[in-house]
C-alpha cells in the first residue's frame, strides 16, 4: 500500500508530464527541422524517449540511494513549492532555460522575500538549505552522467550564412528526464493527514518517505570544437562545480547557518554562469569550424545504420575523394559513386586534420542512401 502510494504521488506530478510533452516535442521538432532544411530526417529514433526512459530509471535509484544515506531531509512544504516554482518556469520560458540551481535560488529567494505573507515558515526549518544544497551536490554527479549521453546519440544540425558567404553549420541537443528522489521528511508533515504512509524510526526521531519529481534538462552546443572535445570541457566544468557544492555543503554543515547555504548557492550559480560565458567566449576565438570548405566536400552529418555509418565517418569530416575521383560537389561525389555500383572507397580528412582512408558496400543502384548529409 505504501509503495503503491509513492508511485501514485510520482505519476500525478505535473513535473513528470510536463518532462514527457518536452522530449515528445523536442523530437518532433529536431525531425522537422532536419527534414526542412536537408529534406531528410537524420535520424527517426526517438532516442530522447529512450534516454528519458533509461536515465530516468538510473537516476531514480542512484538518487534515492544517495538522499536516504546522507539523510537528507526536507519539509514537505517546501518539496510542493519547489514543484511550483519549477513548473512555472518551465511553462514561462521552456525547458532550455531551467536548471535546478536556479529553480532553488528562486525557490529561497521567495522565501526570504514573502515568507512572512505566503506563511512559509516550516519551509525554512533549521537545516533545510544546507539539505537543498546536498541536493545540488547530487544534481551536478547526475548532470555528469547525462552528458555523457551526447556521446553515442547524434546532434541536430543547422545551416547558417558565414561572413565570407559560406555556409556554416552549428550542432544542437537537449536531453530531459524526469524520475522520483525518494526524499525523508519529518513524520507529522504527511502522518497527520495520510494514516497509511510509511513510518522510519531513525534514532530518536520518526521521519516518513515523500517522493520528489526532479528535472534534469542538460543542452549541448557545437560550433567551433568537435563534439568530443564539447563534450570533455563540458563535463570539466560540471566536475569543478560538483567540488565546489561538495565544499559548500560541508562549510554549510559545520557551521549551521542556513543564510550562508542560501549565499552559496547563489555563488555557485554566479560561477556556473561565469563557466559557461568564458568557455563560449573561448570558442569563438577559434579561427576553425564546421564550414563550406573548397577543397573536397564537408559532411554535416551521418545517418545512423548506413554504410557512411560503418565507415566510421563523422560530421565535420571532409570528403577528399571517392572511388580515386576529385569531388568538391555534391553532384562530383555522387556521380563517382557511381563508378562502382556496389562498393565506395573514400579517402578523407577528418575535423581534427587527419587524413583516413575507408570503404563499404553500399546499396547497388542506390547510391543517394549512402547516409551523408553534405553542403549542396
Amino acid at each position: 500500500m505504501e509503495i503503491l502510494s509513492l508511485i501514485l504521488n510520482y505519476l500525478g506530478a505535473p513535473i513528470l508530464w510536463l518532462g514527457i510533452l518536452a522530449v515528445i516535442f523536442s523530437y518532433n521538432q529536431r525531425v522537422k527541422k532536419e527534414r526542412k532544411q536537408f529534406r531528410v530526417a537524420i535520424n527517426k529514433d526517438f532516442f530522447e524517449g529512450r534516454i528519458f526512459i533509461k536515465y530516468g530509471l538510473l537516476f531514480a535509484i542512484v538518487s534515492s540511494v544517495l538522499a536516504i544515506i546522507t539523510g537528507i531531509t526536507l519539509p514537505v512544504q517546501s518539496i510542493i513549492i519547489y514543484q511550483l516554482i519549477v513548473v512555472l518556469a518551465c511553462l514561462l520560458r521552456g525547458f532550455s532555460d531551467i536548471s535546478f540551481l536556479t529553480s532553488l535560488f528562486v525557490f529561497f529567494m521567495s522565501g526570504i522575500f514573502f515568507s512572512n505573507e505566503l506563511n512559509l515558515g516550516k519551509v525554512f526549518n533549521d537545516n533545510t538549505a544546507t539539505n537543498w544544497l546536498a541536493l545540488v551536490f547530487v544534481s551536478f554527479i547526475l548532470e555528469y552522467l547525462l552528458i555523457g549521453s551526447f556521446k553515442k546519440e547524434s546532434l541536430t544540425p543547422e545551416l547558417k550564412k558565414g561572413k565570407r558567404g559560406r555556409k556554416i553549420v552549428n550542432y544542437f541537443g537537449r536531453q530531459t528526464t524526469v524520475f522520483p528522489m525518494l526524499i525523508l521528511i519529518p513524520s507529522g508533515d504527511m502522518g497527520q493527514v495520510m494514516k497509511f504512509w510509511p513510518i522510519l524510526n531513525i534514532g530518536n526521531h520518526t521521519f516518513t518517505l515523500a517522493v520528489l519529481p526532479f528535472l534534469m534538462s542538460v543542452g549541448l552546443k557545437v560550433t567551433k570544437y568537435s563534439k568530443e572535445e564539447s563534450i570533455k570541457l563540458k563535463l570539466k566544468d560540471v566536475k569543478l562545480m560538483s567540488i565546489l557544492a561538495l565544499l559548500a555543503v560541508i562549510g554549510s554543515f559545520i557551521t549551521k547557518d542556513e543564510m550562508l547555504a542560501v549565499s552559496l548557492i547563489a555563488l555557485m550559480l554566479i560561477v556556473d554562469a561565469y563557466l559557461t560565458i568564458k568557455r563560449r567566449n573561448k570558442e569563438k576565438q577559434i579561427d576553425t569550424g564546421y564550414v563550406q570548405t573548397d577543397e573536397g566536400i564537408r559532411i554535416i552529418a551521418v545517418k545512423p545504420d548506413t554504410p557512411a555509418a560503418k565507415m566510421n565517418l563523422h560530421a565535420g569530416d571532409t570528403i577528399l575523394t571517392c572511388n580515386n575521383i576529385p569531388v568538391n560537389t555534391e553532384d562530383e561525389f555522387y556521380r563517382a559513386i557511381q563508378k562502382n555500383a556496389a562498393y565506395c572507397h573514400i579517402k578523407a580528412k577528418t575535423y581534427g586534420g587527419d587524413l583516413i582512408i575507408v570503404e563499404s558496400a553500399i546499396f547497388k543502384d542506390s547510391p543517394h542512401e549512402i547516409g551523408l548529409v553534405l553542403f549542396r
